[in-house]
């Protein structure tokens, strides 16, 4: 497997093919080893629906206010949601999650990232480096996109829903 994969690199023809092929690609990750790069996506945005936002508020004890902002996605002139960054959640002196059973959806699949407008994944693996494992596809180690794919489905309706 080839260490960066990036769904932008697709001819046309090969874009269904190529997304099911990532979808049913087992991953596993040393998160323990890293220093938050989950944190800081490498498209800086991670978006949150209401329900999200609450489910956070809830775990946190944190008003919605001191961590969510909307912002204007450029390309479409839509208002989306995202967390602030740096991330409210972040603690900075373990690097842990404060909320890490509550987590959005975009940081549960990190080091994909699925496009809310496309429903497009793209993975980054290069930003786990030594940290990701692409055990056997037979092994039950680690998770595969596909085994989200209804709380991807949901996500991605609740944020279309929302758009402004």
């Amino acid at each position: 497997m080839p260490r960066r994969l990036l769904a932008a690199a697709i001819r046309p023809g090969e874009r269904n093919r190529t997304m099911r092929e990532l979808k049913v690609l087992r991953l596993d990750t040393n998160c323990g080893a890293c220093v938050n790069k989950c944190c800081h996506q490498p498209h800086d945005w991670v978006y949150v629906t209401s329900r999200e936002s609450a489910q956070l508020k809830a775990a946190s004890g944190i008003p919605e206010s001191e961590f969510v902002v909307e912002r204007l996605q450029a390309d479409s002139g839509y208002v989306v949601n995202t967390l602030k960054r740096p991330c409210s959640f972040l603690d900075s002196q373990t690097g842990d999650c404060t909320v890490y059973e509550s987590r959005p959806l975009a940081c549960r699949l990190f080091p994909f990232h699925v496009d809310p407008f496309t429903g497009d994944a793209t993975l980054y693996p290069a930003e786990c480096d030594d940290n990701l494992i692409f055990p056997p596809a037979n092994s039950d180690r680690g998770w595969r996109l596909i085994d989200l794919e209804d709380d991807v489905r949901r996500w991605l309706a609740e944020l279309r829903d929302e758009i402004r």
